[in-house]
């Protein structure tokens, strides 16, 4: 007695949301937008700046996108990393 073992393709699942293309509003990862922050002190040797947002609250940038940096610059800031320079006066505007 033999066995056969058909296989038949899966179906696509139906696709619920649209998909997020590049130049939306968002991060196509994970949905953030990059936050303004100012620099007040840099660690060049770690790579590192720490930076205020617009709301004083504090973190620990990481600024090899950037580099190099000082205090009192702008900059854009997504996931703990600065991935632009703002101009300064222009909120909004990548230098």
């Amino acid at each position: 007695m033999s066995t056969v073992v058909t296989t038949e393709p899966a179906s696509e699942p139906a696709q619920t949301e649209p998909a997020v293309a590049c130049g939306s509003e968002h991060c196509i990862t994970c949905g953030d937008d990059g936050e303004p922050m100012t620099v007040v002190r840099v660690d060049a040797d770690r790579g590192l700046a720490l930076c205020a947002g617009e709301d004083g609250a504090r973190a620990s940038v990481e600024t090899a996108l950037v580099e190099p940096v000082a205090p009192g610059e702008r900059l854009l800031v997504h996931a703990g990393t600065a991935i632009a320079r703002l101009q300064a006066g222009l909120e909004g505007v990548l230098a």
